[in-house]
C-alpha cells in the first residue's frame, strides 16, 4: 500500500493507545472488524473518507490529527 497510507495507520495506532482503546472497541465504534482496524493500522488497506471520519470521532479527536499527528509536549485530554 502507499505510504500515505501506513503514515495514516501509524497515526491512527498511536492516537488509538493514547487513548488506551483496544482493537475491539475501535471495531465496535465504528461498525467494522478487528481486522479491518489491524489492516488500517498497517496500511494494508486504504482507509476511505467516510471511515477516517468515523475513527476520529471514535477517538474523539479532529481528523486532521489522523492525517498529520501533531507532535504534542503531552499526551492528548481524555
Amino acid at each position: 500500500m502507499s505510504e500515505i497510507s501506513k503514515e495514516i495507520g501509524q497515526n491512527i495506532r498511536r492516537t488509538r493507545k493514547m487513548r488506551k482503546i483496544t482493537h475491539q472497541q475501535l471495531a465496535q465504534a465504528i461498525g467494522k472488524s478487528q481486522s479491518a482496524i489491524s489492516k488500517y493500522e498497517s496500511g494494508e488497506i486504504a482507509v476511505d473518507i467516510d471511515t477516517l471520519y468515523a475513527i476520529a470521532d471514535a477517538l474523539q479527536v479532529h481528523i486532521e490529527t489522523l492525517l498529520y499527528f501533531p507532535i504534542l509536549p503531552h499526551p492528548l485530554p481524555l
